[in-house]
């Protein structure tokens, strides 16, 4: 397949994925969902890849001129306002969740390096990523509430990883968490500087790469053996909130350039 908007650098024992539409701060729309996919089941297929690494990069902000870390910056919203009905609805969420269920059945580990921005889609794809480690420029949020939507991987996938209390934290109040803070509530596993993060994450996909691919297989299929229902649970009630007032209202305003209510 040929990708647009991912890039894949394959290395001895693993590989890395990076995100790569910088005019939207790699915002998930259908088009990385497939690729992402595709990459993921790709380099599963490949018997010299041991271990993934998925990650963003640091662009130039299009309006500041400045360097913009990102890992993903949410979801394209613009692709919403085709899902007013709740049956396209539960295509679209089917659609969305392709790559999440790509990397939780992978049998290649697979970890994720936020390197900046990390909001809605990227706080959530990263979440379901084997292991989680952040730089110092990361910043978290789930900010679906404000526009009526709910974080749908969080509230079911996330239950294993996280707290309950943290879970509802995180969705209820939509507030944007510094690296340290999610260390603290334990979405990342550890941070570190901008420069060493990508170092750091391939130096440990290098020696997990090398390990038994029987082992590691194992390891990871008994981790994520509940994966599949959380998924069909969350495929049930979000085409419902797709088709919310609220929420389409809330769309309708975003592409309409007002954005004064919508965050």
């Amino acid at each position: 397949m040929e990708y647009t908007v991912i890039k894949i650098e394959k290395k001895d024992g693993y590989a890395i994925i990076y995100f790569d539409r910088p005019d939207k701060f790699n915002a998930a729309n259908a088009q990385i969902f497939a690729e992402l996919t595709a990459a993921v089941q790709e380099l599963d297929a490949d018997e010299s890849i041991g271990c993934m690494i998925l990650t963003g990069q640091t662009f130039t902000h299009p309006k500041k001129g400045t360097p913009f870390p990102v890992f993903s910056a949410g979801a394209d919203v613009e692709q919403f306002s085709t899902i007013g009905k709740t049956e396209a609805g539960f295509d679209f969420i089917k659609v969305c969740f392709d790559p999440f269920k790509a990397i939780e059945m992978s049998e290649t580990p697979i970890i994720a390096a936020v390197n900046g921005a990390a909001f809605g889609f990227g706080f959530e794809i990263s979440g379901c990523c084997d292991m989680v480690f952040a730089s110092k420029s990361a910043k978290f949020a789930l900010k679906e509430l404000n526009h009526g939507a709910i974080p749908a991987w969080c509230v079911t996938r996330g239950l294993e990883q996280l707290s309950k209390k943290v879970v509802a934290y995180l969705c209820l109040t939509a507030k944007e968490i510094d690296p340290e803070e999610a260390k603290r509530l334990g979405v990342v596993l550890d941070v570190f500087e901008d420069d060493d993060l990508l170092p750091q994450c391939e130096a440990l996909a290098a020696r997990i790469g090398k390990t038994s691919y029987v082992s590691r297989t194992f390891i990871k299929k008994i981790l994520n053996k509940d994966a599949m229902k959380d998924y069909q649970d969350a495929e049930r009630f979000m085409p419902t909130v797709f088709a919310t007032e609220f929420m389409q209202g809330a769309f309708a305003r975003f592409t309409k350039g007002d954005t004064k209510n919508v965050k």
